[in-house]
């Protein structure tokens, strides 16, 4: 937000009477909050809100959502399939398990998106990308940074982000409304023109639902999802170690997926999530990802060979993968 339109807000407040002076002030309050960068802190873990009204606006947002899924093109993942290296439902399942909300019915799909991208809708439909499997297949298929990804977007339908974002887009809607009804007032409108104002900022869910859907998530709504996320991880048997290589990695990409849809917020994000690690024990080493022995090599290099033949030589995934199978290769130790 810039002092221009803080300035702007503050005038429209005061060439009004008092009447609609509060409603302003909160609702600068609202808008001010979202422009402070948040700041580290272990965060607790959420209560769910399982109230009617909730469960309405999960199904409400949930059912748009799914339905932009499906003019991409998805398919139901069975539950015994393996995709590019991966038992996804069991990695869903495992992580659903330990979350504050493991009695959503989860349901994963394939996203039909040459992208690496993932997201979770608020009813437990997951959806992860062919170009997120390629990508992870391309660093050796390995199931603890698929969990990572899973794990941060089931952390996003556990904390129920959409309904809280929802219900503040509402609230700002009604203090507009307000807002609008003091200016009909000082103005001397009509009460018709009054109440067909006021309806239309407040009665419009299908808008608000849409603009819930495509706002995205705020920072601090990332962060948050970071931390549970790697609970969940921990929690379920994966080694959380992999979210700090894998978030590295990610960095390269132009157009980042909403994991790290705050792209020049990531060096942020990574720093706080280290931190989070080393407050829980766990400090990442420099490399997460390096065989302790010749024969952990040896595995690892056999895996990676298995997974290559997946991919037309000279391919960009080809060459991702015989890069780490000649790092192994130096690394071997000779007797």
């Amino acid at each position: 937000m810039t002092q221009h339109s803080v300035t702007a807000l503050a005038i429209f407040a005061k060439a009004h009477s008092s009447r609609v002076t509060y409603p302003m002030c909160v609702l600068c309050s609202l808008v001010l909050a979202g422009c402070v960068s948040p700041q580290y802190a272990i965060r607790e873990p959420p209560v769910p809100d399982e109230s009617s009204s909730a469960l309405q606006i999960e199904r409400a947002i949930s059912v748009y959502q799914a339905k932009q899924f499906e003019a991409d093109g998805t398919r139901r993942i069975s539950p015994n399939e393996r995709l590019w290296g991966f038992d996804i439902p069991s990695i869903v399942d495992r992580l659903s398990r330990v979350s504050e909300r493991p009695y959503l019915q989860y349901q994963t799909y394939l996203w039909n998106l040459e992208d690496p991208n993932a997201a979770a809708l608020a009813d437990g439909r997951i959806y992860i990308s062919k170009g997120m499997l390629n990508t992870l297949a391309s660093r050796g298929s390995r199931a603890d940074e698929l969990a990572v990804i899973v794990a941060h977007e089931l952390a996003h339908t556990a904390a129920q982000h959409l309904v809280k974002r929802y219900r503040m887009l509402q609230q700002q809607r009604w203090l507009l409304a307000l807002v609008a009804a003091g200016t009909a007032a000082a103005t001397r409108q009509s009460q018709a023109a009054q109440a067909q104002r006021t309806g239309r900022l407040v009665m419009d869910m299908a808008q608000l639902i849409q603009d819930v859907a495509n706002s995205g998530y705020s920072q601090e709504q990332e962060l948050e999802a970071d931390q549970l996320g790697i609970g969940y991880v921990i929690r379920a048997g994966f080694d959380p170690r992999a979210a700090l290589d894998l978030l590295q990695d990610f960095a390269r990409f132009d157009s980042p997926w909403p994991f790290l849809r705050t792209h020049p917020y990531m060096r942020t994000r990574v720093d706080y999530l280290a931190r989070y690690l080393q407050d829980r024990g766990l400090r990442a080493p420099a490399s997460t990802s390096q065989p302790s022995s010749n024969q952990d090599v040896e595995s690892r290099r056999k895996h990676l060979r298995q997974i290559q033949k997946l991919y037309p030589v000279g391919s960009v995934s080809w060459n991702n993968l015989q890069r780490q199978i000649e790092a192994l290769d130096a690394s071997i130790v000779t007797p």
